[in-house]
């Protein structure tokens, strides 16, 4: 047994089962928080008042029970869906870092995406907490738009181009926290200050997250 690196080597291991661990968490809480908002939020009365305009009563039903028969598909993909954003948030990451130093360090970046996410759970939290208490009253389009803390929570949704709704929900708060834990993590991955780790971000997932707006606003203006 080679004793010099054997503690080393528990100790990776130790920091990799932390970060499937958390992994694990985050997936569960994403899943159940779905499975809250699905079951408490959502009625079959909001898909009669949203789409009576547009679809009959046996088109609203068919949709109904589509939705209902295949929400299982939704909850298993969730945890995917969480995997493969964290994979490219630590491949953003990993890029900046190579271009800046000409090495590679994922693994750690993907913890550091792991960890940051879960300020991303607050916001679903809240909305499941307002709507089931504070706004009571309220329509599918309602919990569509809402993002606490938001830009687009400040503006009349009504006077809004659809398009924008999305990158006027990412300018909000808790994005803000988000981008300064992932800076938090680079700098202490890396050994680089703050500044230099939040700048890094800002090159890096800032860069690719303005692509994924942009795509998704296209995506918007295409189906509408």
């Amino acid at each position: 047994m080679n004793f010099l690196t054997d503690p080393v080597q528990r100790k990776r291991s130790a920091h990799e089962s932390n970060i499937w661990f958390v992994y694990t968490a985050t997936s569960l809480v994403s899943v159940f928080l779905a499975v809250a908002v699905n079951h408490l939020l959502i009625s079959d009365g909001l898909y009669f008042n949203a789409l009576a305009e547009q679809m009959t009563y046996e088109q609203i039903e068919k949709t109904i029970s589509q939705n209902h028969k295949w929400a299982w598909l939704g909850y298993i993909l969730l945890p995917l869906y969480c995997l493969v954003k964290f994979s490219l948030v630590a491949s953003c990451l990993s890029l900046g870092y190579y271009f800046a130093t000409n090495r590679w360090a994922y693994k750690a970046f993907f913890r550091v995406a792991i960890q940051a996410e879960l300020v991303l759970l607050l916001p679903a939290l809240i909305k499941l907490l307002w709507f089931l208490f504070v706004q009571t009253d309220y329509s599918l389009q309602d919990l569509q738009v809402f993002y606490p803390l938001s830009l687009l929570n400040l503006l009349d949704v009504h006077s809004v181009e659809p398009y924008l709704f999305y990158p006027l929900q990412l300018l909000n708060l808790f994005e803000l926290t988000y981008w300064l834990m992932l800076a938090y993590g680079v700098a202490e991955v890396v050994g680089w200050s703050w500044q230099r780790g939040l700048g890094m971000v800002a090159a890096s997932y800032g860069s690719g997250l303005l692509v994924w707006v942009m795509f998704v606003m296209f995506l918007t203006v295409s189906l509408s």
